[in-house]
């Protein structure tokens, strides 16, 4: 059996062919005690991208991985996949997205609270949490400490009953954040403006629901579903009633509200509050978003914003 270096670890590993044309890399931190595939070509069109790129990358097909694996898939590389990982809904962007990760995976070690979960190689470990250093799984520990949701010693972690409880409930779907949105009526504008939205929502830990242009959404009335809604995200470029209705609830109810425009678009309303983050392109819409997606506690404080 031959070694080969993890592009997405950099660990030197027992490297097995199969029958079929993936190699099979055995054992690194993205799989410990398992194995993924990636054929030859892939990787060497991975490994010759730019070393920007790579820092972007790497460590979240490393998180992927190790996630996929430890649910018992079978993870096959490729490059396409890897490049798509920053818009996908499996990978966290906020802090409290990370944090959900690494309960659902220590759930998935043990059979109850207070169990010890032993994570070795806790130092090259930070894959769990998909994070990018383990500085950045630190702060995400000791935020969950702070919360007393687990205590840790040294390397060996385990749940505390309240950690446990909301372990169990994320796992069941008790703790989703849904986020209504709406768009602007323009089907061709909106392909665009959900193409982009409703992953970086997901990403950031919220379950989305599209406003229909008849008002519904998923069978539930419009009323019902932003009675039960965290977060309201509206796009204010068209005159979509919908986007007029959910604002203003948001608005008047005191729900979270963000409100998006397309760039030469009118000028949104008076009466919506603060002005709307204006949008040029999918990029900007995706930065400015997530700039807002990040800062919970702005959106508790100001709930117009």
């Amino acid at each position: 059996m031959m070694t080969k270096r993890c592009l997405f670890c950099d660990s030197p590993v027992p490297v097995k062919v199969g029958s079929g044309p993936a190699e099979r890399f055995i054992g690194c931190d993205c799989a410990p005690g398992a194995d993924y595939g990636m054929t030859a070509d892939q990787y060497e069109v991975l490994g010759s991208l730019s070393y920007p790129r790579q820092r972007e990358l790497f460590p979240l097909a490393s998180a992927y991985i190790r996630e996929m694996t430890g649910l018992g898939r079978d993870v096959v590389v490729t490059a396409e996949e890897v490049e798509a990982l920053p818009a996908s809904p499996h990978v966290p962007l906020t802090v409290e997205a990370k944090c959900a990760k690494l309960l659902a995976y220590l759930r998935r070690q043990c059979a109850g609270p207070g169990e010890p979960v032993i994570v070795h190689r806790l130092a090259r470990s930070f894959n769990l949490t998909y994070s990018q250093n383990l500085q950045e799984m630190v702060y995400v520990i000791e935020k969950l400490r702070d919360e007393e949701l687990l205590e840790r010693t040294g390397s060996v972690f385990s749940l505390t009953p309240k950690g446990w409880e909301q372990a169990e409930l994320a796992a069941a779907g008790g703790l989703q954040k849904y986020c209504v949105v709406a768009g602007s009526g323009d089907d061709e504008a909106d392909a665009e403006w959900t193409g982009y939205v409703l992953p970086l929502l997901q990403q950031c830990g919220y379950t989305p629901r599209v406003l229909g242009r008849d008002g519904d959404a998923d069978g539930e009335r419009p009323l019902e579903l932003l009675a039960r809604a965290d977060l309201v995200l509206a796009e204010l470029s068209g005159d979509a009633a919908s986007a007029c209705l959910a604002g203003g609830y948001a608005l008047a109810a005191g729900i979270p509200l963000l409100w998006t425009s397309r760039q030469g678009a009118a000028a949104p309303p008076a009466w919506t509050g603060a002005a709307a983050l204006r949008w040029q392109d999918a990029e900007e819409l995706s930065s400015l978003l997530l700039q807002r997606l990040r800062s919970d506690a702005a959106l508790a404080a100001a709930p117009g914003a």
